[in-house]
C-alpha cells in the first residue's frame, strides 16, 4: 500500500480557515501539507469525499459519558472495560478522535463519584488508550470537587505519575455556582440518587461548614497541577469574585459559567470559556443557567464539550454559525479552540504539518449533520460510504 494519502473532493475546514476545495496529504499518520484546491499525486492512496467536508477530528474536552456508561441505570453496574470500548467505538462514528472522559474525584458524595472507584477508571482509560483496541484517543480529565481530602492525596499521585491531561475544581456547596439554594441542592441529590432529604441536608451542611478550609486544599492542589504544566479548568461558575478568585489560582478557563456576569469577566481577563454542547442545540441549560447560543453571539466562547451527550458536539458546530454568524468560527468551537487549550504535542483540532492526520469527513447536507468517515493519525477508523482508489 502507498505511504501516501491524499483526501480531496470537498470544501477543507483546516481549524482556522474555510476553503471551497481543499485537499490533505498525510505520510507515516502525518499531516505533510493542506492545499487550498483539489490536486493529485501519483503512487498515493487516494480518498474522494464526494462533496463533502474535510475537517480536523473534533476534540471533547468534557464527557460524562463513561459514568453513565458503567451505571446505566440507577444501580446497574457494567465493567469499566466494557464501557470504555463501546464509548470508543461511538466517540469515532461521532467524529469525536481526541476524548476527555471526565471522572469525578469526590469524597463521601454518591453515585460512581468516590476517590477509589474513579482513581481505577482513570488508570483502565490509559491503559486502553495504549492498547491495540483503541480507536481514538483517550485522554483524562480529573473533576476535583472542592474539600475532598481523600481525593486530594489521589489525584496529587495521579498528576506526579503523568496520568493527567486536564483538571476541572468544581464546587457543589448549596448557595452559590449551579446550585443557587438549598432547595435545588436537596431537590437533584434526592432526585438524581434517590437517598432520604435529611442524608442530603447532612451532607450539604458539612460541605457549607469546611468551604474556607476546603479551597485552601484547592491552593495547594493547582500550584501541584500548574507546575506539572496541566491546563485546568473551573466548573459552574457563578459571580465575578468567583472568577477573580480562580484565575488568581492560576486557573485559565471557566467551563459552563452560570451567569452572564461571570461569562463576561472572564472574557475580560482573557481567560477561556467553554460551554455544553447539549445546551447549545437545545439553546437551553437544563438547570435554567447561561445558554451557550448568548455566549457564542458576545463572542466569549473558545469551545463546546460534549458534556454529557457525545453525539450532540458534531451538531453543536454547525448549528453554532446560527449565533457566531461566521462557519468557521463555529466550527473552531469544536475543534482548535479546544484543541489548543488541551496543549497537546499531537496538535488536535488543526490540519497544519506536522499535526497528527486526525480527519473527519462530514455530511451536512442534511438537517443533522453526520460523520462518513473518521480518520486517526491517518488510518480509518470509522466509514459508512465512501470511496477509496490508489492513483
Amino acid at each position: 500500500m502507498p505511504r501516501k494519502k491524499l483526501i480531496l473532493g470537498g470544501p477543507l475546514f483546516d481549524g482556522k480557515t474555510l476553503s471551497p476545495r481543499g485537499t490533505v496529504l498525510i505520510e507515516d499518520h502525518k499531516i505533510v501539507h493542506t492545499f487550498a484546491d483539489t490536486i493529485h499525486m501519483v503512487n498515493a492512496q487516494v480518498i474522494d469525499v464526494q462533496g463533502r467536508l474535510i475537517m480536523p477530528g473534533l476534540v471533547d474536552l468534557h464527557s460524562d459519558s463513561l459514568e453513565r456508561s458503567i451505571e446505566k441505570r440507577k444501580g446497574v453496574f457494567f465493567d469499566i472495560d466494557f464501557a470504555i470500548l463501546n464509548l470508543d467505538r461511538k466517540a469515532a462514528a461521532c467524529g469525536i478522535t481526541t476524548f476527555c472522559h471526565a471522572v469525578s474525584f469526590a469524597d463521601n458524595e454518591l453515585g460512581l463519584r468516590s476517590p477509589r472507584e474513579a482513581e481505577a477508571c482513570v488508570r483502565k482509560i490509559k491503559a486502553f488508550n495504549d492498547s491495540p483496541q483503541a480507536l481514538v484517543k483517550h485522554r483524562v480529565h480529573i473533576r476535583y470537587e472542592v474539600g475532598s481530602e481523600q481525593s486530594f492525596n489521589i489525584v496529587t499521585r495521579l498528576v506526579e505519575q503523568g496520568l493527567v491531561d486536564l483538571l476541572s475544581v468544581m464546587d457543589h456547596t448549596p448557595g452559590q455556582g449551579q446550585f443557587k439554594s438549598m432547595a435545588s441542592y436537596i431537590r437533584f441529590q434526592s432526585i438524581e440518587y434517590q437517598v432520604p432529604e435529611n442524608m442530603v441536608i447532612e451532607m450539604a451542611r458539612e460541605k457549607q461548614a469546611n468551604h474556607l478550609w476546603a479551597w485552601q486544599m484547592v491552593n495547594e492542589l493547582t500550584k501541584t497541577v500548574g507546575d506539572a504544566g496541566i491546563p485546568m479548568l473551573s466548573h459552574d461558575d457563578d459571580t465575578i469574585e468567583k472568577i477573580g478568585l480562580i484565575r488568581d489560582l492560576g486557573i485559565g478557563a471557566s467551563e459552563f459559567p452560570v451567569t452572564r456576569q461571570a461569562a463576561r469577566q472572564a472574557c475580560e481577563y482573557g481567560m477561556k470559556i467553554f460551554m455544553g454542547a447539549p445546551n447549545l442545540v437545545r439553546d437551553q441549560s437544563t438547570s435554567g443557567s447561561l445558554r451557550a447560543s448568548e455566549v457564542l453571539k458576545h463572542k466569549w466562547g473558545t469551545g463546546l464539550v460534549s458534556d454529557y451527550y457525545p453525539e450532540s458536539l458534531l451538531q453543536a458546530g454547525f448549528l453554532g454559525q446560527k449565533f457566531t454568524g461566521c462557519m468557521a468560527e463555529a466550527l473552531q468551537q469544536v475543534t482548535s479552540g479546544p484543541g489548543a487549550y488541551l496543549m497537546s504535542p499531537d496538535q488536535p483540532g488543526v490540519l497544519v504539518p506536522g499535526a497528527d492526520a486526525d480527519i473527519i469527513i462530514v455530511d451536512h447536507s442534511h438537517t443533522w449533520a453526520h460523520v462518513t468517515q473518521s480518520l486517526v493519525g491517518g488510518d480509518t477508523v470509522f466509514s459508512t460510504r465512501i470511496q477509496e482508489a490508489v492513483a
